[in-house]
């Protein structure tokens, strides 16, 4: 026997003396010994009740931490502690994957609720409720303070971000309903940020920056934004233009939700009834649905994520089946019609599409490239074979 080394791992006395055999000693008695079993057992089934560990890997091991978010990806659930959360979601920016694709789910218990914004207590808001989210993406503490109590006091959730780099983040994985982006930021500014938003999402984006020069205003307008305010500017200006800006959004929406016709399909959305050249198409309301959001964006794969939240109203990542038979009754359907069966393309391990009479034909399939990933996550491996890849277009069902 030998002198004991360290203490007891439950009670931190100092450990019994060691055998010169077996492995080292951890606890000081049985009685310690159990308490450590317990205490496992509660941090594992806490862990469990949070989603478990964290997904990533690094240089060939898992990270340890346990699990934050859940990021889906085309309707692939992905857990991530925050670190690797944050990595992987600029990964998927770089990687253009649009933000339709994205849905994030946060694991953490439930926080304390919301301190009361000073100053409303007791009062009606100035304006009715908004119902609407915004991002502010403003690096001067007090003025991103101010802005976000006033724009609470008039309804709207407001999400506020530092950095050119947060907001961008938040604006691809929080899909705010506008965004309001200051151009002077301190890492990279608002118009760097703008271009990279558009090419994943099309969320509206207002200036609001101190830059007053006409120049500022054509530049900043040109790179996509759909209004220029300069600060600085009254609350109740601010909220005239994000409503302006909404307003022309959600009907340019309700537009393109009346009619489509391509010369073959024809498909009433208010009615909810569709017609081919050669008369009136049956369809379920499902079927109708899943139709209505293949023909309406032709030519460009819908994954099954959204094709789950268009036909039954939610992204389950294990009801992929559910879209796979629908899409195999309209099939069945169309075949019957001169638009035929084979409009609707399967995209392997991805979606389908529909290919109008004015789609082009799809280009033959390269032969595929092995890509080695830089980011040193092994992960990123899985995420991209949920992700659009233009390579792997096919034709069939699936």
């Amino acid at each position: 026997m030998t002198e004991g080394a360290g203490s007891c791992r439950a009670c931190g006395r100092a450990l019994p003396p060691a055998r010169k055999a077996g492995r080292p000693r951890q606890y000081c008695s049985s009685t310690c010994r159990s308490a450590g079993r317990r205490a496992r057992a509660r941090d594992a089934a806490l862990l469990s009740r949070r989603g478990g560990l964290c997904t990533a890997e690094l240089a060939g091991r898992r990270c340890p931490k346990p699990a934050e978010y859940t990021l889906f990806v085309s309707g692939a659930p992905f857990p991530f502690c925050s670190a690797c959360y944050t990595v992987t979601a600029q990964y998927l920016l770089d990687q253009r994957i649009p933000a339709s694709e994205l849905v994030t789910v946060g694991l953490a218990d439930p926080a304390e609720p919301p301190a009361p914004v000073p100053g409303t207590t007791g009062r009606k808001s100035e304006e009715p409720a908004q119902s609407a989210r915004l991002l502010l993406v403003e690096d001067d503490d007090a003025v991103r303070e101010a802005l976000r109590i006033a724009l609470t006091r008039q309804g709207y959730e407001v999400l506020a971000e530092a950095t050119g780099r947060a907001g961008l983040r938040s604006a691809y994985l929080q899909r705010p309903d506008l965004v309001l982006l200051d151009v002077m930021l301190p890492d990279i500014d608002g118009m760097e940020v703008l271009r990279r938003l558009r090419t994943v999402s099309d969320v509206p984006v207002i200036y609001l920056t101190a830059r007053s020069d006409p120049i500022d205003v054509i530049v900043g307008l040109e790179t996509g934004a759909d209004d220029y305010i300069v600060k600085p500017c009254p609350p109740r200006e601010i909220n005239a233009r994000i409503r302006r800006v909404l307003y022309r959004y959600r009907a340019a929406e309700r537009r393109e939700g009346n009619v489509y016709d391509d010369g073959l399909l024809r498909l009433d959305s208010l009615q909810q009834q569709a017609w081919t050249a050669g008369g009136p198409l049956p369809l379920s309301g499902t079927e109708f649905r899943v139709l209505n959001r293949l023909a309406r964006h032709a030519g460009a794969v819908q994954h099954f994520g959204t094709l789950l939240e268009a036909g039954w109203g939610a992204a389950n990542p294990g009801a992929r089946d559910r879209v796979k038979f629908t899409v195999s009754r309209l099939r069945g359907k169309l075949d019957a019609t001169p638009v035929g069966g084979g409009s609707i393309v399967s995209v392997r391990g991805m979606g389908y599409l529909y290919r109008s009479p004015t789609t082009p034909a799809l280009p033959p399939s390269p032969k595929p490239v092995s890509v080695s990933v830089s980011t040193g996550y092994g992960h990123t491996h899985a995420l991209r074979s949920k992700s659009p890849k233009p390579d792997q277009t096919g034709r069939g069902s699936s």
